[in-house]
C-alpha cells in the first residue's frame, strides 16, 4: 500500500525519482516494474501489476461482454495505448514516458501521491488544483463512499 505526499521533479529524460518511503513500500514490485499509465484523472499513475491484472479484468466486464460497447473498446484502446512498463533504477527513479507526461500537462514540477494501490504522479498545479476541490468535497466524499449518496 502507498501513503503520503511528496514534491518531486522530472528531469530532462522524463525521470522522477520516487520517495524513499515508497521505494520501501514497493517490495516485489520494485524488480517486477510498474505500468505507467495516464490515469482517468489526468494525472500519470503507476500500478503495480497485481493491481494492473485487477484493472485489465476490471475492463473485460462481466464474461467479457465490455468488448460489445463501443465506449469500452474506446478507453480500453486508449488506455493500452497509454501504458508501457517501467522498472525503477538503483537512483529510485522510474521513467515516464513522453506520451504521458503530455497527457498529464507534466513539464517539470511534480507531486507524488501515495493512493493505496497505486503512485499518483501529478503537474504540480493541477495537483493543487484537484487537491483543493478534494478539502471543498472532504466530507460528502466519506459519507457517500461509506454510506451511499446522502439525500437532499
Amino acid at each position: 500500500m502507498f501513503h503520503g505526499e511528496f514534491d518531486s521533479t522530472v528531469d530532462d529524460k522524463g525521470r522522477v525519482i520516487l520517495p524513499a518511503r515508497l521505494r520501501d513500500e514497493m517490495g516485489a514490485e520494485r524488480e517486477e516494474g510498474f505500468y505507467v499509465t495516464f490515469g482517468p484523472d489526468g494525472c500519470v499513475e503507476l500500478c503495480p501489476p497485481d493491481e494492473w491484472d485487477r484493472r485489465v479484468e476490471a475492463m473485460r466486464g462481466p464474461k467479457g461482454q465490455a468488448i460489445l460497447k463501443a465506449r469500452a473498446r474506446r478507453f480500453k484502446r486508449k488506455m493500452s495505448a497509454l501504458t508501457e512498463k517501467s522498472t525503477p533504477d538503483k537512483q529510485g527513479r522510474i521513467r515516464l514516458h513522453q506520451n504521458v507526461l503530455q497527457k498529464a500537462g507534466i513539464t517539470k514540477d511534480v507531486k507524488i501521491v501515495g493512493n493505496f494501490d497505486t503512485i499518483e504522479v501529478w503537474d504540480k498545479e493541477r495537483y493543487q488544483q484537484e487537491d483543493a476541490e478534494s478539502d471543498r468535497e472532504y466530507r460528502n466524499d466519506a459519507e457517500d463512499l461509506f454510506t451511499g449518496p446522502s439525500e437532499p
